[in-house]
């Protein structure tokens, strides 16, 4: 992996704005200065293609599930890059036990549980439209169709930036407006992990070696992420936070998902991107 200075980096990945930087601290925050970084990956969102999240809610002892988790497979491989899935354990289904002896629960994950109230699993909300309220696997599709030819409102450019010695992921998201926007919204960060091996109840039968996909492991800047301070057209608008991975989670298989939402109690998501943690 290549060693980038954190001083180069910042040249490098072409930061839209130095206005505003929110930097939460949670407990888990660290400080990044003098930090060389082993990788840096950037990204930035197309003005002209919206990208839709899908938050499907799951659990280990959810028998109907991995119908759930098969669909997005179809939908992944369908609209490719424009559909960025998320798995959320959460419920009762979510209690380890039974079999299940890993909690693959989150804070943020039990909040959106019962925020939005899924009414059976499994569930998705699909750029949280109609807010947020999850829907079955069937309307999944209808409601991609219906926002996949939306133009943009916000562009989003996204940077991680890891340091394998401390296990530093820092992650550098901007804002940029494209029109103006009534009412507040977010930016909100997530890190994911893909292809954890586990117990998964299938159709009735336990399958020990199951792999879970676009797991939910951590919300970055809090449940609901921060505020993004206006959203008029050309405004643009910098978060920056660091944490320390979890010794548990693969790096190589962990990804970070940055998107622009409306506040309550719209919660649409306007925008979002993805980008592995190294390459």
């Amino acid at each position: 992996m290549k060693k980038i200075l954190i001083i180069m980096a910042a040249a490098t990945i072409g930061l839209t704005s130095c206005d505003k930087i929110d930097d939460p601290t949670p407990n888990d925050t660290v400080s990044t200065e003098g930090i060389i970084w082993d990788d840096s990956l950037h990204i930035t969102s197309s003005p002209t293609v919206r990208k839709i999240i899908i938050e499907e809610f799951t659990g280990q002892l959810c028998t109907y599930c991995p119908d759930g988790a098969r669909e997005i497979d179809r939908l992944s491989a369908l609209y490719n890059s424009q559909f960025i899935p998320i798995s959320i354990h959460a419920g009762g289904f979510a209690n380890p036990g039974n079999g299940a002896p890993n909690d693959f629960r989150t804070t943020a994950g039990d909040a959106y549980n019962i925020a939005f109230g899924p009414s059976g699993f499994p569930a998705g909300t699909v750029s949280r439209l109609n807010n947020a309220a999850p829907t079955g696997l069937a309307q999944w599709e209808i409601d991609i169709q219906s926002i996949i030819s939306d133009v943009p409102k916000v562009s989003l450019g996204l940077t991680t930036l890891y340091d394998d010695s401390t296990r530093t992921l820092k992650t550098v998201v901007n804002t940029e407006w494209l029109s103006t926007e009534a009412g507040t919204y977010n930016v909100q960060l997530y890190l994911l992990q893909d292809s954890i091996v586990a117990y998964q109840l299938d159709g009735g039968t336990p399958m020990p070696n199951y792999v879970h996909r676009h797991m939910l492991r951590k919300a970055i800047n809090g449940s609901w992420g921060v505020p993004i301070p206006s959203s008029t057209i050309g405004d643009m608008d910098t978060t920056d936070i660091a944490i320390t991975l979890d010794p548990a989670w693969d790096k190589d298989h962990c990804i970070v998902v940055a998107f622009v939402y409306a506040g309550s109690p719209n919660y649409e998501v306007l925008q979002a991107e993805e980008l592995h943690i190294v390459h």
